[in-house]
C-alpha cells in the first residue's frame, strides 16, 4: 500500500515537472482510439499545455528543417483558396493539416532523449495493437454471426463507433456518408483502409521494439502487439496493406539477417498465418462464409469485388492523368486543395463516382499541381536525408533507423493505391514520422549531408554498419 502511494506521488511529481510530455503520450495513444471528431480536441488541449509550459520556461518551439518545408507546403494549400472552385473545402482541408502539424512540433521539441523517442514509439505500437485486436474481434464475430454460430447482438460493430457516428453526422449541416463495410474490419477507424494505413506504419516499429526488448516480459508484450497488428491488417482485407506488410518484413529480414534473423522469423510466423488466409479470402480462393455472397449493399469479401476494385483504380488514374495533361493551370498550380474538386472532376468529366484519385501523388498533383508535389517531395526527401545522416554505429540505432525507413516507405507505398491524406488519423501519421525523424536527428550522432560526396560517404558507412555490427 505504501509503495503504491509512493509510486502515485512519484508520477504526480513527474507530471508536474513536465506535463506537456505526458499529454503528448496520451495524445499519441488516444488519437487513433477515439473518433475523429474527438481526437483533434485532445491534441489541441495537449498543445495548449505544451505552449504554456514552453512560455513559462522561456523557450521557443522549433519546427526544424522538415517543418519549415511543410509550412511552405501548408501555406501554399491556403493560397490555393484564391483559385479553388470549392473554397470552403479547400480552407477546411488546409486547416486540418495545420491542426495535426501540432503533433510534429510537440514530438520534435519534447522527445529530446533516446529513451523518450523509444517511449513515443512504444505508445504508438500499443495504440496500433489495440486497434488490431479490436479489428480481429470485429472480423471473428462477423464470420461467426454470418455462419449462425453467435447472435447479431454479439458482433463487435464495424466501425466501432458506428452508432455514435450516425448520431453526430446526422446533426451536421451537410451530408456525410455513414455507409460502412460490414465484412471488412476497421478497428477504431471509420474505414478499413484507414486502419490498414496505421497497421503498415506501426508494423516496422513493433519489430524494432521486439528486436531490442530488454526483458522476457517486454519481449512477450511486444510480440503479442506485433501479432495483433498483423491480425489488424489481415482483418481489414486490404490487399495493398497485406502485400506491403510482407514486403516490409522481407526488407527488414534481408537487412538485419546477420544479427536478428531468429527474432524476425518468430515475427513472420503469426504475420504469415494472419495475412495469407486473408489474401486468399479477399481474392475468393477460400471462404470462411457458408454462402457465396452477403446480403448487403456494401462491399463484400469476394474475389470479383477485388478484381473490380483494381480495374476501377486504373480507370481513376488514367482519368486524372488525362485531366492534368489537358489543363495547364491544374498541371502546374493545381485546382485547389481538397478532394471535393477531384470528386467533381471524376464524376462530371469522366463519369466515375469516386471521391478522390486513390493515389496520393496524383491527388496532390491535381489539387496543388507540380508546385505542391515538389514541396511534398522536398519534405519527404529531407526527412529521409536526416535518417541517412544518423551514424548508426550500434545495433539499437541501426534497427531504429531502418525501422523508421521501413515505416515511412510502407506508408508512402500504401498511398500509391489509396489516398493517405484522407482523414486526420492518416495525415497525422506523416506528421508523427517527420516528428520522430527530426527528434532522432537532434539526439543521435550524425554526419550532415551537404554534397553528393557526403551522401556516398554516409551510404558506405551505413552499409558497413549493417554488415559488420
Amino acid at each position: 500500500m505504501d509503495s503504491d502511494i509512493i509510486q502515485k506521488g512519484s508520477f504526480k511529481e513527474k507530471y508536474k515537472s513536465n506535463p506537456a510530455w505526458y499529454w503528448l503520450l496520451f495524445s499519441l495513444f488516444s488519437f487513433f482510439i477515439l473518433p475523429e471528431y474527438i481526437s483533434p480536441f485532445i491534441l489541441f488541449a495537449a498543445f495548449i499545455i505544451f505552449k504554456r509550459q514552453w512560455t513559462k520556461e522561456g523557450r521557443l518551439a522549433k519546427v526544424g528543417t522538415v517543418g519549415k518545408i511543410e509550412l511552405a507546403l501548408m501555406g501554399y494549400m491556403l493560397l490555393s483558396v484564391i483559385w479553388s472552385k470549392t473554397k470552403l473545402d479547400t480552407l477546411g482541408c488546409a486547416g486540418l493539416w495545420w491542426a495535426v502539424f501540432l503533433i510534429q512540433v510537440m514530438i520534435y521539441n519534447l522527445a529530446r532523449t533516446k529513451a523518450k523517442i523509444k517511449k513515443v514509439i512504444t505508445v504508438l505500437v500499443a495504440s496500433a495493437a489495440v486497434n488490431g485486436a479490436v479489428a480481429g474481434l470485429q472480423m471473428l464475430t462477423f464470420v461467426l454471426n454470418f455462419n449462425g454460430i453467435i447472435p447479431k447482438w454479439a458482433v463487435v460493430p464495424t466501425p466501432f463507433y458506428s452508432a455514435l457516428d450516425k448520431l453526430v453526422y446526422s446533426a451536421m449541416p451537410f451530408d456525410i456518408s455513414t455507409k460502412m463495410w460490414v465484412s471488412r474490419a476497421s478497428g477504431f477507424f471509420s474505414n478499413p483502409n484507414l486502419l490498414a494505413t496505421f497497421m503498415v506504419f506501426a508494423f516496422p516499429l513493433a519489430i524494432y521494439l521486439f528486436i531490442n526488448a530488454a526483458s522476457k516480459k517486454t519481449t512477450t508484450l511486444v510480440f503479442i502487439s506485433t501479432v495483433a497488428i498483423s491480425i489488424g491488417v489481415a482483418s481489414s482485407q486490404s490487399r495493398a496493406g497485406c502485400f506491403i506488410m510482407i514486403a516490409a518484413w522481407i526488407a527488414l529480414f534481408i537487412i538485419q539477417i546477420r544479427r536478428h534473423s531468429k527474432k524476425l522469423l518468430e515475427v513472420f510466423v503469426p504475420t504469415g498465418l494472419s495475412i495469407v488466409p486473408a489474401m486468399l479470402a479477399r481474392y475468393g480462393i477460400i471462404s470462411f462464409l457458408k454462402h457465396d455472397t452477403i446480403e448487403s449493399t456494401i462491399a463484400t469479401v469476394d474475389g470479383q469485388e477485388a478484381i473490380k476494385s483494381s480495374i476501377a483504380h486504373m480507370q481513376i488514374w488514367r482519368s486524372m492523368i488525362d485531366f492534368l495533361v489537358h489543363h495547364f493551370w491544374a498541371f502546374v498550380f493545381g485546382t485547389g486543395f481538397g478532394m471535393q474538386q477531384s470528386g467533381m472532376i471524376l464524376k462530371g468529366i469522366y463519369h466515375l463516382n469516386k471521391p478522390h484519385s486513390h493515389n496520393f501523388v496524383i491527388e496532390i498533383w491535381v489539387e496543388l499541381g507540380l508546385v505542391g508535389v515538389g514541396l511534398l517531395a522536398a519534405a519527404i526527401i529531407c526527412a529521409m536525408g536526416k535518417l541517412l545522416e544518423i551514424n548508426s554505429n550500434n545495433s539499437k540505432s541501426i534497427t531504429l533507423v531502418f525501422a523508421m525507413f521501413a515505416s515511412l516507405i510502407s506508408y508512402l507505398l500504401f498511398g500509391l493505391t489509396d489516398y493517405i491524406f484522407n482523414s486526420p488519423k492518416q495525415i497525422i501519421i506523416l506528421m508523427i514520422l517527420f516528428g520522430i525523424t527530426q527528434a532522432m536527428s537532434y539526439v543521435y550522432e550524425k554526419t550532415e549531408i551537404h554534397t553528393p560526396n557526403d551522401l556516398i560517404h554516409v551510404a558506405e558507412r551505413d552499409w558497413y554498419n549493417v554488415t559488420h555490427q
